[in-house]
């Protein structure tokens, strides 16, 4: 994974990014993209909702024009479970696919990357979960996000979802990021609204979490503080109003906040929200909005050196004392989350107030913990979920 090491007081530290594609119609260059990578006959993931939307049949005109055959596998929900991976990967093998299009939201990209796994290594998912677990290459993969949160397409993750443990398993690896990453800001044209609110939450969350993170670093921090910037100024009007270039926005900042991330991961956030969206199958972006804020005060202590230059990617002026910025940080993310229309509370998303010492434990046991800037105790992590609550 990209950490950095620390070496006499200087900070070395590994970026990697797929080649990025970005740009209204870039659609129609999916097909060229997996011929480029040697591509006969593509297994396009994606959704039901997105072959209504017309997304998908864009897509498969565009392999056609390619000359590419294709299979079309749409078998997954969101959160995608084990099986529903593992008989994506049956499917593969039964066609004798040879590059992968993962076409959607987290969801799907996440899928085509278990898909991906197990094509080429066998075995069971559950098998890689866990850093570097993957021994074989990969097929090629083109990943198209049409949200504007997940950042999936650019990530060395993979999030599934244990239907035994009710649990989100995280796999860790340099093969699951793409060959290609190629966003096109028009799919966000026919999102829901309340799916870009909550996509863009989800790219708050990662931008502000991978600029706390331990592991952050100089190249991570300039996409962090990117993509915060475009959240702030395009967030509630590409939500409210959804004029084309506020979306176009959404999409830039989750390609920033992906590359930050991904090479600086994450903290308690994302570390609380996996088990609560693997237990109760709930939205990510949804839970990320209710957690961000509690997450941030606890972490406001260890970062007050960062502040500054957060509260300039929010638009807040930064004058008087620590706790004052710290306060004007605070308050823009309240507000900016209370104009979008993002949920607030655990409990408006179905959590039970009995399950919350569950959660925190297995919220001890997830990766992104790791690079939290506060480190946190059960006791900790059960006090951030009931003020959640």
């Amino acid at each position: 994974m990209a950490l950095p090491i620390q070496d006499s007081g200087l900070q070395h530290c590994k970026f990697e990014v797929p080649e990025i594609i970005f740009g209204r119609g870039m659609l129609s260059h999916v097909g060229s993209c997996a011929r480029r990578l040697g591509g006969h006959k593509v297994f396009l993931v994606s959704d039901q909702g997105l072959f209504k939307a017309g997304w998908v049949d864009r897509v498969m005109v565009s392999l056609l024009e390619a000359g590419l055959q294709f299979v079309f596998f749409d078998q997954i929900t969101s959160n995608p479970k084990d099986f529903e991976v593992e008989e994506g990967a049956k499917e593969y093998l039964r066609q004798g696919a040879d590059v992968i299009v993962g076409l959607g939201g987290g969801s799907a990209m996440d899928a085509a990357k278990g898909i991906a796994i197990l094509v080429s290594n066998g075995g069971r998912i559950y098998d890689f979960e866990g850093a570097n677990k993957i021994i074989r290459p990969l097929p090629p993969m083109v990943l198209c996000p049409t949200t504007c949160g997940t950042g999936a397409d650019v990530s060395q993750f993979a999030i599934i979802n244990d239907s035994r443990r009710r649990c989100k398993m995280t796999i860790m690896s340099r093969c699951v990021a793409a060959d290609i990453s190629l966003t096109d800001p028009d799919a966000l044209e026919t999102l829901p609204d309340e799916y870009v609110c909550t996509t863009a939450t989800d790219a708050m969350s990662h931008a502000v979490e991978a600029f706390f993170s331990v592991a952050a670093t100089t190249l991570t921090d300039v996409h962090a503080i990117r993509a915060v910037r475009l959240l702030s100024q395009s967030f509630v009007r590409g939500v409210k109003e959804r004029r084309r270039d506020d979306l176009e926005n959404l999409s830039r900042a989750s390609l920033h906040a992906g590359m930050a991330f991904s090479n600086s991961l994450l903290g308690i956030v994302h570390a609380l929200a996996h088990p609560i969206g693997g237990y109760y199958d709930a939205n990510h972006g949804s839970v990320n909005a209710v957690l961000l804020p509690e997450v941030m005060k606890y972490d406001l202590p260890v970062v007050q050196e960062k502040l500054p230059e957060l509260a300039w990617g929010l638009g807040v002026k930064c004058e008087g004392s620590e706790s004052a910025t710290s306060e004007s940080v605070l308050e823009a993310i309240d507000s900016l989350l209370d104009a979008s229309g993002a949920p607030r509370s655990l409990r408006s998303l179905g959590v039970a107030r009995e399950d919350l010492p569950e959660l925190a434990t297995r919220a001890l046991n997830d990766a992104c913990i790791l690079t939290s800037p506060r480190q946190a105790t059960k006791r900790d992590l059960l006090s951030i979920l009931e003020r959640a609550y």
